[in-house]
């Protein structure tokens, strides 16, 4: 009791508040994750003790696993890469005008996700600890592949293309170093893929790329030339509170696989989310609202990547282990402390270990009042015109993309992914499957290859694989998934009364989709044949992928030749097809205009074509020219000045 009343001491309590208010703006700006957040505040702490040090970076945590929501809920834009889960719902509750409720919730299940998750680093982390250690190849295999079979049922639409897009994001993983072999593979001799594509810029390249382009795509209707974006409906703290203690099983089911899945070491806040969502939607009475505004989908989203935070320390505190990628950079700041996590952590440092989690516990209360204070200003952005979103979003994704590793190519990779997906989502593919199989073929790929290599010297792979109770647990869960996603996809064909064998019309080879999907399949089976002579460790995974690939691009070719329709349509708008191909160009020569230039150049260039070339005279040029400057100085003085990111400087000379 004494330690816990050393939080209470003023100076305690204001390194607190700062961490968690920083730690929200790092959330809410798409691209500056978690983990970069507390890994730029590392330097700062070194001039303070170790316990204001991890207070004030357990507050970053804390408040940017929060902060992520924000974006994710108002935009459709994902702020960190746990926060994916919740723009399926999230953002249709925005466009239904219940911005302010899903913020509401979202704020309040954090909350109690985040205090479930700390009370479980509190009172059972030894023993928790000790059950995380069970957890080897063969169960990390399992609970990836199990995050894979839930793509076809998170995400509205075609279950064929949600699956497709998952075997496209697995595809986007195999680029660059294997981290089994240590050796390079499918880099095309380019020496800027050996490092492979970067989980951040892949995020921001699916989602919130694409949705600036959108934005720039609904100015040229008429009824969007108007400030937009949505009306925002009433809502009350109080119902808020009843939805999530009325109704528990969202925040109880997201809590607890959040708590559960944090402690795995190399699991985090992606998978926890996901699961979490699927099986809240699973168990619920009306899964088809899911995807079109559900509040307990973001309940359950955000209840779970909050716990996270707690079960992820679980590990690296009393074992060393970190549970994620955040508390990683959390071991390298205990360590420039002083500090050797471990179970003699709470013997030899027990002042700093018992005041750090109990200032854990008290930043998830402060979060709940800082959050639902701070909601009605969130909601404000909602009516920022899309001619000044668009080129914001835009500028974010640039610089969020390139400070992650200082890399331009993160910045080419960021537009071309969000072309293509801006593409795709013409043809009804979702960006959340290619999402989640980016981030985790990786882990099913190492789980399966060590796991042959563990099972092989024990002398059976198929035992090592297919016995002991977690293993068996996890592959049900698999199959149990995969039959109830035939069931309902063979469900939905009886009641569209669609006949399975249709006529095949000669006029349909012709077809845009058609010949899109015999392409692709002839690529895949290439693809197969190439990597044959590869060693085996490198291509039995990817071979699987394509494989599966091949079958499916396979099937939706089959289906469009019998379809009785031509389903091409105009890809871009013709009225902003120029101005899309300049802000994408714009936006890859950010290295060579430089990124101040660049942000400029966008914030006047989308408003003065809405002007001159869209006749919309309700915009005032000055005022645009004011927030532009006003909004280049801010980020001058936040990331050159403050935070002090390298970025491309080179200015543009007119």
């Amino acid at each position: 009791m004494e330690l816990f009343w050393q939080l209470f001491e003023f100076h305690h309590l204001i390194v607190l508040f700062f961490g968690l208010l920083l730690g929200i703006i790092v959330g809410a700006m798409p691209g500056l994750t978690p983990t970069m957040g507390v890994a730029l505040t590392i330097p700062f702490t070194f001039s303070m003790g170790p316990t204001e040090g991890l207070v004030i970076l357990g507050g970053i945590y804390c408040g940017s696993v929060y902060g992520g929501s924000i974006p994710a809920i108002l935009f459709n834009v994902p702020g960190a890469p746990a926060s994916v889960a919740t723009t399926f719902d999230g953002y249709p509750m925005t466009q239904k005008g219940e911005a302010r409720k899903a913020l509401e919730v979202s704020t309040i299940a954090s909350v109690i996700g985040g205090l479930i998750g700390m009370s479980l680093l509190l009172f059972f982390a030894p023993i928790v600890a000790d059950f995380s250690l069970r957890f080897g190849p063969s169960q990390s295999f399992w609970i990836a592949i199990f995050g894979l079979t839930v793509i076809a049922a998170i995400s509205e639409g075609s279950i064929m293309k949600n699956l497709i897009g998952g075997c496209i994001g697995l595809s986007l993983a195999f680029i660059g170093i294997h981290t089994v072999t240590g050796t390079a593979r499918f880099t095309f001799g380019m020496e800027s893929l050996v490092g492979g594509l970067h989980v951040v810029s892949v995020l921001i390249g699916l989602f919130a790329f694409p949705q600036a382009l959108k934005l720039i795509e609904s100015l040229s209707s008429v009824k969007d030339r108007r400030p937009l974006l949505y009306k925002i409906k009433k809502s009350s703290i109080q119902s808020s509170f009843s939805d999530i203690v009325k109704k528990p099983k969202a925040i109880t089911i997201g809590s607890a696989m959040g708590s559960f899945i944090g402690m795995i070491p190399g699991a985090g806040g992606n998978i926890a989310s996901i699961l979490s969502y699927n099986e809240v939607k699973r168990f619920s009475e009306n899964k088809k609202d899911f995807g079109k505004g559900n509040k307990y989908g973001v309940i359950a989203s955000e209840s779970a990547n909050n716990s996270m935070v707690g079960g992820s320390l679980i590990p690296l505190l009393t074992l060393g282990i970190p549970g994620s990628p955040t508390a990683a950079i959390f071991l390298g700041g205990l360590l420039i402390h002083g500090i050797w996590p471990g179970k003699t952590l709470f013997v030899d440092n027990a002042p700093v270990a018992y005041t750090f989690i109990y200032s854990m516990i008290a930043a998830q209360v402060l979060l709940l009042f800082l959050g639902l204070v701070l909601i009605k200003y969130f909601t404000k952005l909602t009516q920022i015109p899309a001619y000044i979103m668009a080129p914001v979003i835009l500028s974010f994704s640039i610089i969020g993309a390139y400070t992650m590793q200082n890399n331009v190519f993160d910045i080419y990779t960021v537009v071309i992914l969000g072309i293509f997906m801006f593409i795709m989502d013409k043809f009804k593919f979702a960006p959340a499957p290619i999402a989640l199989g980016f981030i985790l073929g990786p882990i099913a790929e190492e789980g399966l290859l060590h796991g042959l290599q563990v099972g092989a010297s024990q002398g059976s792979i198929v035992s090592y694989f297919f016995t002991g109770g977690i293993n068996i647990i996890l592959y049900g869960l698999v199959i149990v998934t995969v039959l109830l996603s035939v069931f309902q996809a063979l469900k939905d064909k009886r009641e569209t009364k669609t006949p399975i064998l249709k006529r095949v019309a000669i006029s349909n080879f012709i077809k845009l989709q058609a010949v899109v999907y015999l392409v692709a399949t002839i690529v895949c089976l290439t693809v197969i044949v190439w990597i044959q002579g590869s060693p085996l460790e490198h291509r039995i995974f990817p071979q699987i992928t394509f494989g599966i690939l091949a079958l499916l691009t396979m099937m939706e070719w089959c289906k469009a030749m019998t379809s009785g329709t031509d389903e091409r349509r105009q890809l871009v708008k013709k009225q902003t097809l120029p101005l899309i191909i300049f802000v994408s160009l714009i936006s890859l020569l950010t290295n060579v205009i430089g990124f101040y230039s660049q942000v400029f150049l966008l914030m006047l260039a989308v408003p003065f074509y809405v002007v001159y070339v869209q006749k919309n005279t309700d915009i005032k040029l000055l005022k645009v020219i004011a927030v532009s400057i006003c909004f280049t100085l801010f980020l001058y003085i936040v990331f050159s000045l403050i935070v002090k990111v390298p970025l491309p400087l080179t200015t543009l000379i007119f």
